[in-house]
């Protein structure tokens, strides 16, 4: 495991307990065109339901969520693609999205650089679709408060 950063971001110091990749252009929470919402949870439930482990209860106590989205553009409503991924994933990966105690979401050019000291499966497999897609990723809290 290498060692903690300055970051000091649950990424650098230790493997998610679940991850998994969504395809495509996220959604906003605030989309006018609420069908185009409820078809992205529904997109990213299905995601989440093909990497969740088989017979695996959904996660208990509190969670941390990290969403970061490969693109070659920003998404200027950043802020509002946690809540439709937080709605998709209850049920799958934990029971009530009260349960994330932590979230935070990212953007990253997808033609960027970036230094790799290794690599999840789900990860590369979404980059080497080429495609736009969000690394949605899960930890079990530690239990640790940050008074920030």
């Amino acid at each position: 495991m290498p060692p903690p950063t300055a970051r000091d971001r649950p990424d650098d110091v230790r493997r998610p307990d679940f991850e998994f990749c969504v395809i495509g252009r996220p959604v906003s929470a605030q989309a006018l065109r609420r069908v185009l919402l409820q078809a992205w949870k529904v997109k990213v439930a299905a995601a989440a339901s093909a990497a969740w482990p088989v017979a695996q209860a959904p996660f208990g106590g509190d969670l941390e969520l990290r969403v970061t989205h490969y693109s070659e553009r920003r998404i200027a409503d950043r802020d509002n693609l946690l809540k439709p991924i937080q709605d998709a994933l209850q049920g799958i990966a934990y029971q009530d999205d009260h349960q994330v105690k932590d979230a935070t979401s990212n953007w990253r050019n997808i033609n960027g650089r970036f230094i790799v000291r290794s690599m999840s499966l789900p990860l590369a497999m979404a980059f080497s679709g080429g495609d736009e897609f969000l690394h949605v990723r899960l930890w079990r809290s530690r239990g640790e408060e940050d008074l920030g």
